[in-house]
């Protein structure tokens, strides 16, 4: 039995000396560890492309003033046969419009509602005519329009644009004709004529111009426009001696070719940098 025993212990000091020398020393652990290289973020795996330049359809809102000079023509039937012709004056007119403007690849688009003034067309005729005295007037007072407009602005470089376009709308004008016919000396007949309208009729216009950028939000622009009222008709009552005679509906229509000046700031409201 004893000799049994003897064979254990033996066995179990054996075997503790194994386990002891199979012991991982934790400070050579460095030396066991292979040292692995630092992981490269997420992001350098991706495949680099180029950056390219995306256009963004920006939308503004502007403010334009506008002052120029209107060649008018009124083409009044009673004028023309005595004169040949219509009346042609040239008027101040003045104005604004306000609108939207969506920048475009090549320029930009721009929706806007113009309202302006003219001032008064005015004519006289005085013509000679033997033993009488001839007196005819006219005006086309009061005179505006209100239209909505669509242009369409061209890049040329980086201050300057060409635009194109028109617009629809109304306009008008307070019409009054006068005429007499009296003899130059002496008693007789006295031939007199008068005529009064509030023309409000269908009005349009056409052109372009260039455009002068002078800073992201301020632009300055020189442009011809074409602008028409519709014929409206006016009533020409005649009269002797003052009594009433007769009357005649004439049709008036009033034409023009305007330059025209403009100050337009985008973002009127945004606070100046």
């Amino acid at each position: 039995m004893r000799s049994v025993v003897i064979w254990l212990g033996a066995v179990v000091v054996v075997t503790g000396f194994a386990a002891a020398s199979d012991t991982i020393d934790l400070s050579s652990l460095d030396d066991v560890v292979v040292p692995q290289a630092a992981a490269d973020p997420a992001w350098d795996e991706l495949p680099i492309e180029p950056v390219v330049s995306v256009w963004h359809a920006e939308t503004r809102f502007y403010v334009t003033g506008l002052l120029g000079e209107s060649f008018a023509t009124l083409a009044d039937p009673v004028y023309e046969q005595l004169v040949g012709g219509g009346i042609n004056r040239s008027v101040l007119t003045a104005g604004g419009a306000v609108g939207i403007a969506s920048e475009r690849e090549t320029g930009r688009l721009r929706l806007e509602i113009e309202g302006r003034g003219r001032d008064d067309l005015t004519a006289g005729l005085n013509p000679p005519i033997p033993g009488a005295i001839v007196n005819f007037n006219w005006a086309a007072a009061d005179g505006w329009s209100a239209l909505f407009n669509v242009w369409r602005d061209f890049t040329v470089s980086k201050h300057v644009d060409l635009y194109f376009g028109g617009g629809v709308g109304g306009g008008g004008y307070r019409s009054s004709m006068t005429g007499s016919l009296a003899p130059a000396t002496g008693p007789g007949p006295i031939f007199s004529a008068t005529g009064n309208a509030q023309v409000a009729s269908f009005a349009w216009q056409g052109g372009g111009g260039v455009i002068w950028n002078l800073s992201d939000r301020v632009a300055f622009d020189v442009g011809y426009r074409f602008f028409s009222i519709n014929q409206y008709p006016t009533t020409w009552t005649t009269f002797v001696n003052g009594v009433p005679v007769g009357s005649e509906v004439l049709r008036q229509q009033f034409t023009a070719s305007e330059l025209l000046f403009g100050l337009r700031i985008y973002e009127p409201f945004r606070r100046w940098r």
